[in-house]
């Protein structure tokens, strides 16, 4: 049984996958690749739908389309929460930001996006666990057990390369932001010496000293990106903002790195 449900998580990760993606951009307007892992899976779906099934497998038989919606709106806002602070806790980072959408709390969740997980439920335990489910339970138990190890070193195989990559992406922005305060810090001294009076020439210091910072940042943006692998370079896009301490340096950093890459995938193109 175990083995079925591993495959099963795996599946509903990859529908959700493909609904988060197409969802979000008809939301924006344009392609979002969604998730927090490489590849082409998001576990949150994956978990919730397996919860939900066990629930009203084992535990809640009797179950209206009513109850369904409501179990799976309420249950998927405090998964997400749960996910999302859990998230910020680890990497000081966040992967979704709701603040924008109405009737939001603190960014996390949001009730349209509840509402739309009441309705996945009813999805999935109505048209899709009716079709999926019997064909699990037919499958052959070699198969089934190899097909569940398969599914679960991809698994942890992505998670391990996610975490490896995200761990050090902080330590890295915040490196390139010392670099370039160091160099601001030295160049303004010069221009201070430089420029005694502060008076109209004042303005030329500032001038100077903002044109040079610019150059700073382009020059180390453009060599970051350049050592980053395919592989780095789709993680750190998406990635929404970071949080904490230095957050809004560290933010405009982000930006300015995701349109680097950006700029490269169009040329590439």
């Amino acid at each position: 049984m175990v083995d079925r449900y591993v495959i099963y998580f795996s599946i509903l990760s990859i529908v959700g996958y493909v609904y988060e993606c197409f969802a979000m951009t008809i939301w924006e307007g344009k392609w979002d690749n969604r998730g927090f892992l490489f590849g082409p899976a998001i576990p949150i779906y994956g978990a919730g739908a397996l919860m939900g099934t066990i629930l009203f497998t084992y535990f809640i038989k009797d179950y209206t389309p009513l109850l369904v919606f409501l179990i799976g709106m309420g249950a998927s806002a405090i998964l997400e929460y749960s996910v999302h602070y859990v998230l910020e806790q680890i990497f000081h980072a966040y992967w979704w930001d709701y603040s924008k959408a109405p009737l939001n709390l603190n960014g996390r969740i949001c009730l349209p996006a509840s509402i739309g997980f009441g309705l996945a439920a009813l999805i999935i335990i109505y048209v899709i666990n009716p079709v999926l489910l019997p064909i699990l339970e037919g499958m052959n138990e070699n198969l089934c057990q190899f097909l569940a190890i398969l599914l679960t070193f991809l698994f942890t195989l992505d998670f391990t390369l996610t975490v490896t990559v995200l761990s050090g992406f902080e330590d890295r922005v915040e490196s390139m932001d010392s670099f370039i305060n160091e160099h601001m810090d030295s160049f303004i001294g010069n221009i201070l010496n430089e420029e005694k009076g502060l008076d109209k020439k004042f303005y030329g210091a500032v001038d100077r000293i903002e044109d040079l910072r610019k150059r700073l940042i382009s020059s180390r943006i453009e060599k970051v990106v350049a050592s980053m692998s395919h592989l780095y370079k789709r993680a750190v896009s998406r990635i929404k903002r970071f949080t904490g301490r230095n957050s809004g340096r560290m933010n405009d950093m982000l930006g300015a790195i995701k349109r680097r890459i950006k700029k490269e995938e169009e040329n590439e193109r």
